[in-house]
């Protein structure tokens, strides 16, 4: 009976693992250039800051936005946008892909001024701020 059940756990572990889709191993994930974005300049503490990111994300329409990665630290802001495309061979449209305004929001919980900043695939930083009142 042990043996039975031992059999069956260590099967369905392997089917688990064999038969895994998991995102990481079917796409290639990249920092996306940011050109520009677009923020209010001030807001009021608590409020909602909200940032559109407009820039190029890749050559034909199996690239894409996957997400924003960020970290806060006291008044720093650091932000990565990440695209993802496939690892697989398949008929990509021919389209170039923008960010096009995709939308970051976070709330801002202390006084004074905000430095964002955007960390670039060439390792430069976009730089910026907010002020908050």
């Amino acid at each position: 009976m042990k043996a039975l059940l031992l059999f069956i756990f260590g099967s369905v572990i392997l089917l688990q693992y064999s038969c895994s889709t998991e995102p990481e191993n079917d796409y290639t994930y990249f920092k996306i250039m940011v050109d520009s974005i677009s923020h209010s300049g001030i807001i009021s503490v608590d409020d909602t800051l909200k940032i559109k990111f407009y820039g190029f994300v890749g050559p034909d329409g199996c690239h894409k936005f996957s997400r924003f990665e960020e970290h806060k630290n006291n008044n720093v802001l650091e932000l990565i946008v990440w695209g993802y495309k496939p690892n697989f061979q398949t008929a990509c449209p021919e389209v170039l892909v923008y960010l096009d305004g995709e939308e970051y929001k976070t709330v801002l919980n202390q006084i004074g001024i905000y430095h964002i900043k955007i960390n670039q695939p060439d390792n430069s930083v976009f730089l910026d701020s907010v002020y908050v009142l």
